[in-house]
């Protein structure tokens, strides 16, 4: 909606951070830089109460994680090259208008940075009417840049391309790592690796090592992901992950899976991405966990893992995309019927309704809902991260 007139502010009320927002315009991002943090907390902790008690889901729910407004650690940008200059930034709400992130409120600092100094080094590389997208992952070790370009660039371009970021320097961050993803290609090419592109999780939950390949698909935040790892240990535990077979659905690059390796598991991993495959492998041999780690390139929505398959694990962990695990879930549903001593199992979702809508399908099956839990991973959007943990009563 666009204010009018604003005859009475609220009390609640705050003055956005961000230039862009309200008034009818906005990124698409953020919903709620126009209230104090007060009332915003309230407004998502009622909202997804609501959500669980539409669903007429029963459980405890354990109390939100919050999560620092400026942490976004990865990006993904829109350009255009014009004849003056190179822009880019944001999309906007419903069109290709593209916004300038000058006051943007959600990035951290470093991808911040690095975001204002694209246009220096990208604008000699495109030509006027060029557009496309750059995915942006603040690593532990620096930034690691995959652009996309909805135009075919010649071989000689890429040269340049390499020369150009080669001189990217800002105050505090570095770039590790440059690919370009020509459109449809399978595999982005790489142009430049000063550095090891390296991401290491918080102490807290283990400090290992993750290698993202370029344009992985990471947690938004550091606060967040060391949240939701927490959060799975914790549920994991409940059945002693020490020597436990755990099944990572939706696997990744390794994010929930090293930290359970580390708890002693023996881990069996399935992704759609071959990259992120790798990089889980390449992760857990790094570790010393190669021995006790399986990784298996599958569709899960096309190809789903079967209950057959699952009949020997303790624990199966699902972190599925928003639309989230339909065709997965029916051979879930399909394994509770066959065993008396069904895995428990922890489910990490991006989307509360289409989360809710598969506990619904496994508790028809037999299991219950032990708690849930709502970490606020998407600060200032109407997204909600959260965490289920799910048994069958008789192992109670």
């Amino acid at each position: 909606a666009e204010i009018i007139e604003l005859i009475r502010p609220s009390p609640d009320r705050a003055e956005p951070v961000c230039t862009v927002f309200g008034a009818g315009q906005g990124c698409g991002g953020c919903a709620f830089q126009h209230m104090s943090e007060q009332a915003y907390r309230r407004t998502k902790t009622e909202a997804f109460a609501g959500l669980l008690d539409k669903a007429g889901l029963k459980t405890e729910i354990r109390p939100p994680v919050w999560t620092k407004m400026a942490g976004r650690r990865r990006a993904k940008l829109s350009y255009r090259r014009t004849a003056e200059r190179f822009v880019t930034g944001f999309a906007g709400r419903g069109s290709h208008f593209i916004y300038p992130l000058e006051s943007c409120g959600v990035l951290s600092p470093a991808l911040k940075e690095i975001t204002d100094a694209l246009a220096g080094w990208a604008a000699p590389c495109f030509l006027a009417g060029e557009t496309g997208d750059i995915q942006i992952n603040m690593l532990s070790s620096g930034a690691c840049l995959l652009i996309r370009p909805d135009q075919e660039i010649s071989a000689d371009r890429l040269a340049g391309f390499s020369e150009q970021a080669a001189e990217f320097r800002t105050d505090t961050g570095k770039q590790v790592r440059l690919a370009i993803q020509p459109p449809g290609s399978a595999e982005p090419i790489l142009l430049l690796a000063p550095a090891e592109a390296v991401l290491y999780l918080d102490n807290a939950v283990g400090g290992h090592a993750l290698y993202p390949p370029p344009g992985a698909f990471l947690q938004a935040g550091t606060e967040a992901e060391t949240a939701l790892v927490a959060a799975v240990l914790a549920a994991a535990a409940v059945r002693n992950a020490e020597q436990a077979k755990v099944v990572d659905l939706y696997c990744g690059v390794g994010t929930f899976s090293l930290p359970l390796l580390g708890r002693g598991a023996q881990l069996t991993g399935y992704e759609a991405d071959k990259a992120a495959v790798d990089a889980l492998l390449a992760a857990a041999r790094a570790a010393g966990y190669g021995s006790r780690t399986d990784g298996h390139l599958r569709d899960l929505n096309a190809a789903p893992v079967r209950a057959e398959e699952l009949a020997d694990a303790d624990i199966i962990l699902l972190d599925p995309p928003r639309q989230g695990a339909a065709a997965q879930i029916k051979e879930l549903a399909r394994l509770g019927q066959m065993t008396q001593t069904p895995p428990d199992v922890i489910m990490v979702s991006c989307n509360p309704f289409t989360a809710l809508r598969d506990i619904a399908v496994l508790t028809q099956a037999g299991w219950q809902t032990d708690h849930v839990q709502m970490i606020d991973q998407f600060v200032r959007t109407a997204h909600t991260e959260m965490v289920a943990r799910l048994s069958r009563p008789e192992e109670k």
